[in-house]
């Protein structure tokens, strides 16, 4: 069976391979293209058991080659996606939000040169440094300001005002390193400080500077925008079980640095717009500036070399053709926007479940639009490569799972357990009882728990795969409980028994 799926693959990329300089530019060679990604899409979903979707959107020069999506937004209920499925694209929302600070300083409304000393509207700690810094740094993530508590809050927690985050920016903050390190930070600050200098929230004037006037309708910051139906919902395989979690987002965790829905077919207008194949929003040079190397670093993601970030773009090499582009991850969702702006070419991958076929889907999708070498080759090994990896990833997570639920009986009652817990940069966590358990919430993040003996909880989550331990304390032995470890960090109780 294995021999008969890799030969069935190798037909597929043979058949995709370029075989002349213009064979992708007239429509018969683009409608056969399309058909050849679908046989392989649909190999693919059923290789690494995707029971959720894959959006795909695909444009060459100027062109639309694809604008599809495969599987279900729901596959509990049977419903299909569509191109006009909205998914939730996580990080990507970084490249709407750089090309946006390009777009109000272009129009001389923000000037992303402006020393950030004098930008901010709020005080930082005396011992972060940012007299050399601009608005320009937030967005290439060399700001040199940490704040993980605000990243936490405006991301997983919600239910918090404009007040209590500049109260957070001024008490929390601290200084890290003043080269490129990644953050969703830089982009909150710049959003608020959009809102200081024109009134606007950074949601309406993504609205009306780029979304309307690049005609994306089925794009937003807000989910209050859509209905839940709608949705692409989040899945996971559990157990061999196709399951379909619940849709974490809501409004007041939509954040600067990773808060839109969209859809296959308003990304091949988002990336016609940034290959300048439609809308003329912004000049030439504003969009070489956004797809510089502004900041230079080297990190490796699959078959992708970055080696410097623009304003919310990766800018890296695969196999030799230069690439701009920007990813995405949440829990249940993965997406992937890539630019060749040499061949005039743009693909988006959106996907509503944890799986490594996104790197072999990237692979194959290049592969099929840019010259390589022995390009049959290259996928087939680049399969074997993400298979074997996924697998031993598989064994050791689930050799911690074996032994995270194994039964353990309860050295005092599950209602001790119970109560607010506080940490002064994160917030409170509530605690309940559940049987002979605990569940764990954090804002919009909720764990369920096994009990591992001394005061010890194993948590797991198969949207993103996250699992750990939660520790519970206690001031003396026989005392009651006092405080919780999670990741690291100490929430002291603050009360008994939660009131919600």
């Amino acid at each position: 069976m294995k021999r008969f799926l890799i030969v069935l693959t190798i037909l597929i990329l043979t058949s995709c391979s370029p075989k002349s300089e213009n064979a992708h530019t007239d429509e018969k060679s683009l409608t056969s293209e399309s058909e050849r990604i679908d046989e392989f899409i649909s190999q693919t979903m059923n290789d690494f058991e995707i029971g959720g979707a894959i959006g795909i959107g695909i444009v060459k020069e100027g062109e639309i080659v694809m604008e599809k999506a495969f599987g279900y937004r729901d596959v509990s209920r049977k419903l299909p996606a569509t191109a006009e499925t909205p998914f939730y694209i996580a990080s990507i929302t970084k490249s709407f939000m750089g090309t946006l600070a390009v777009l109000l300083d272009e129009t001389e409304e923000v000037n992303i040169d402006d020393p950030l000393v004098k930008s901010l509207g709020f005080t930082l700690p005396k011992d972060i440094n940012i007299e050399d810094k601009t608005i320009e740094d937030l967005f290439t993530h060399t700001s040199g300001i940490g704040n993980p508590a605000v990243g936490i809050k405006t991301a997983y927690k919600g239910n918090f005002s404009e007040t209590e985050i500049y109260k957070d920016l001024e008490n929390l903050s601290y200084p890290i390193s003043q080269g490129y390190r990644y953050s969703n930070l830089g982009y909150i600050i710049g959003a608020l400080i959009f809102k200081q200098k024109l009134g606007d929230d950074w949601k309406q004037l993504l609205k009306s500077r780029l979304l309307e006037p690049l005609k994306m309708s089925k794009t937003s910051a807000r989910i209050s925008d859509f209905t839940l139906d709608e949705i692409a919902k989040p899945h996971m395989l559990s157990e061999g079980v196709m399951k379909v979690g619940p849709f974490l987002k809501q409004d007041d965790t939509m954040h600067a640095a990773g808060g839109i829905l969209t859809t296959v077919g308003d990304m091949n207008k988002w990336m016609n717009f940034h290959l300048n194949n439609g809308q003329a929003l912004l000049s030439e040079e504003a969009l070489d500036h956004i797809h510089s190397d502004l900041v230079g670093f080297y990190e490796k993601r699959g078959t992708l070399n970055s080696y410097g970030y623009g304003m919310g773009w990766n800018q890296a090499d695969w196999n030799e053709y230069e690439i701009t582009w920007h990813g995405g991850g949440y829990p249940g969702y993965r997406s992937l926007c890539l630019l060749s702006r040499e061949e005039n070419l743009g693909i988006t991958i959106l996907m509503n479940q944890e799986s490594p076929a996104m790197n072999l889907i990237v692979d194959f999708l290049l592969g099929c639009f840019l010259e390589i070498s022995d390009f049959e080759t290259f996928i087939s090994d680049r399969k074997d490569l993400i298979t074997s990896r996924w697998k031993r990833y598989q064994f050791v997570r689930d050799s911690i799972l074996n032994e995270g639920n194994k039964i353990y009986r309860f050295t005092r009652k599950a209602a001790e357990y119970e109560g607010v817990y506080l940490n002064e940069e994160l917030g409170e966590v509530v605690v309940k009882s559940e049987q002979s358990s605990v569940k764990f919430t954090m804002g919009n993040l909720t764990f369920n728990t096994n009990y591992t003996g001394d005061d010890s909880f194993f948590y797991f989550s198969d949207a993103d795969q996250l699992f750990g331990t939660i520790d519970f304390y206690t001031q003396k032995i026989g005392d009651d409980i006092s405080s919780l470890d999670f990741s690291g960090l100490e929430f002291k109780k603050i009360n008994e028994r939660s009131n919600n």
